[in-house]
């Protein structure tokens, strides 16, 4: 983020900083026992500014709490220049908020690192849960339900491959076929929702869109469009041993589009368990297949002759390439 952005940001910002304070920095990238510098804009109820002050960097595996210190004269009542430094080895997107004051989360990116540079590595503890704790007051006991932790991305990210392929062959003209595919978060992690139902943060909505456009003929119409919304809930596991890493279970609807007679449409329940492999520099193997039921196929009753019941998914790289 350059200057001139983050100080349309800054600028703009100060005028609904009234209650919550603002952070954000002219370099995104997040590196550990590099410098980092922060803008912050502090609300117009604070009568001083602090010396200190503490910010709290996340992923959903992994936190560090660090120390910022003002390094700059006051040139602003509302805005003032903090720098500190990480020490964590993160990777792929990051949040950080302030710790001590209601502040915006700030979005930040990790390197991959090659670990076997570094000649320690603190042990990364295991993922955290959000902890219900139940009294009963009979028994004089304390029961701890567990609910897995949100994770940490955008509150609109990719679902599934987004594409777009070109081609001709001598039985078809000239085509291409694309795909969109995007999920939303309704509730996210530090929203009210959220804090009174801890468990609303792992629910998506999904859509996905698949066309064939036919290029090559006279006004490029479209020949096939595939539409599939759905819904999900997303289950953290501890990936040791043989269990997956993580639980995709939900529903989701697909339709050509279309009604009467050339209506084709399915309603089907999924269930997707994923295994990540971490392999070198950074990189990973993923195993997610997705196991499929049929509830609803009254206009393709003999689908599961051509579709089956399971997709069978793997992919190789890194999730932030």
């Amino acid at each position: 983020m350059n200057r001139f952005w983050i100080a349309m940001v800054l600028f703009t910002a100060q005028s609904f900083a009234a209650e919550n304070w603002l952070i954000a920095t002219q370099n995104e990238l997040l590196k550990p026992n590099e410098e980092l510098s922060f803008e912050i804009v502090k609300p117009s109820t604070e009568a001083s500014w602090p010396a200190k002050l503490s910010l709290t960097v996340f992923t959903q595996a992994n936190s560090e709490t660090v120390e910022l210190i003002a390094v700059e004269a006051q040139t602003s009542q509302t805005r003032r220049r903090y720098i500190g430094k990480v020490t964590t080895v993160f990777d792929g997107d990051v949040l950080a908020k302030l710790t001590h004051q209601p502040s915006n989360r700030l979005l930040m990116t990790a390197h991959p690192i090659d670990l076997a540079s570094h000649q320690a590595v603190t042990a990364q503890p295991e993922k955290p849960l959000h902890q219900a704790v139940v009294t009963t007051q009979t028994e004089k006991q304390t029961d701890t339900i567990l609910i897995p932790e949100p994770k940490e991305e955008r509150t609109i990210s990719a679902n599934e491959p987004l594409y777009f392929i070109v081609g001709s062959n001598k039985q078809r003209d000239f085509d291409a076929r694309f795909q969109i595919s995007f999920k939303y978060r309704p509730f996210d992690p530090g929203a009210t929702v959220a804090k009174v139902i801890p468990y609303a943060s792992n629910l998506y909505f999904a859509y996905t869109q698949t066309s064939i456009w036919d290029l090559g003929s006279e006004s490029s119409p479209f020949k096939d469009t595939s539409y599939r919304p759905s819904v999900y809930y997303y289950w953290d596991e501890s990936g040791k041993g043989y269990n997956p890493n993580s639980w995709k279970f939900g529903l989701e609807h697909e339709s050509n589009g279309r009604d009467g007679a050339d209506s084709r449409s399915l309603n089907v329940a999924f269930v997707q368990p994923q295994w990540d492999i971490d392999t070198t520099r950074g990189r990973k193997l993923t195993f997610m297949p997705r196991f499929y039921y049929y509830l609803e196929k009254s206009d393709n009753d003999d689908i599961h002759h051509y579709r089956g019941y399971v997709d069978w998914i793997a992919k190789y790289g890194r999730d932030n390439a």
